[in-house]
């Protein structure tokens, strides 16, 4: 039995995480900042540590003693550009020092990070470990600034790039499937980008491979099914799933750098997390993210089983038996 401690356990990626542990005979403590909403989203076996990432800055916070860390919490839309920095950079370091004050270490430490601290390519060169990275935004940035700390880490670390993560409770593809049930989809007129995605159980089978390497070297990975696809294809798939003719309507980019900066003038004004800030914007103009999972499956023998078409269908599936659509 192996021991982890787990950041970020009751979203989308962290429960279905905490679940596979679990269910596979593991000992799992998760930092928790709502002890109901973890009650209802893990499993009952799951351990809670009260707190969030502000805890962590704590010299009296402890940890329970772990084998293995996994660190899933952070920022992905923000009231403020400074915020994708404080928690998804300054969080990591604060959460290495905290580990340093513990009197143990554990045997790797394991970093969702993400294609974004990559930056964008095209559809035909997917991205891989050795090419330069170049965030475009700060999301990106802070992500990739967090790589670059752990590469000094004081105990092994493993940071993974997921591309686009398909499956059920995923709050954030929603969105797509309920525009695709009104038979629209869209696209940044004049592009048609890349997109790699992987299916979360393809995800987690990899974080827990990641997590059973027993090495001394810090590693970067990309996470991601080995056929990418355009936006128009996605959208025709989302359809397809559906049962329904989705139309995609081509955005010019002035109309979304226009409702960009509607969305956050209202944000500052009415103080809610604006969806479509500036590193939003950026992401959505960009020409692709998409990139290659060659070296996982070298180093790790992994590789993924859902195409795009069963990823959806099993999303769909999900959000239906769940009342979400």
């Amino acid at each position: 039995m192996t021991t982890f401690f787990v950041t970020g356990a009751t979203g989308f990626i962290g429960s279905h995480v905490c679940r596979r542990l679990v269910a596979d005979g593991h000992e799992v403590s998760a930092l928790v900042r709502s002890p109901a909403k973890a009650a209802a989203s893990l499993p009952k076996e799951v351990r809670i540590v009260e707190g969030d990432l502000a805890s962590l800055r704590s010299k009296d916070f402890a940890l329970p003693e772990s084998d293995i860390v996994i660190h899933l919490a952070g920022v992905i839309a923000a009231r403020r550009m400074s915020e994708y920095h404080r928690w998804n950079y300054e969080a990591v370091v604060d959460l290495v020092h905290c580990i340093e004050r513990q009197s143990w270490k554990p045997r790797r430490f394991l970093f969702a990070s993400s294609l974004a601290a990559a930056g964008p390519t095209v559809l035909s060169a997917p991205k891989k470990e050795t090419d330069l990275s170049e965030p475009i935004e700060a999301y990106g940035e802070a992500k990739l600034q967090a790589e670059a700390y752990l590469q000094r880490a004081p105990f092994p670390t493993t940071s993974f790039r997921p591309s686009l993560v398909l499956g059920p409770r995923d709050p954030a593809t929603l969105t797509f499937f309920r525009m695709g049930l009104y038979g629209i989809g869209f696209r940044v007129a004049c592009s048609d980008v890349g997109i790699s995605h992987v299916y979360i159980d393809d995800l987690v089978d990899a974080i827990v491979r990641m997590s059973n390497d027993t090495g001394s070297v810090h590693h970067t990975y990309f996470v991601s099914h080995p056929d990418p696809v355009a936006a128009s294809a996605l959208w025709k798939a989302i359809g397809a799933t559906l049962g329904k003719r989705v139309h995609v309507l081509p955005i010019p980019k002035w109309a979304l750098y226009l409702a960009m900066v509607a969305a956050s003038s209202a944000a500052r004004l009415f103080r809610f997390i604006n969806q479509l800030d500036k590193k939003q914007y950026l992401q959505i103009t960009a020409p692709g993210f998409v990139c290659s999972s060659a070296a996982l499956s070298a180093d790790l023998g992994w590789s993924a089983t859902h195409d795009l078409r069963a990823s959806l269908e099993s999303a769909y599936a999900g959000y239906k038996q769940d009342g979400w659509l």
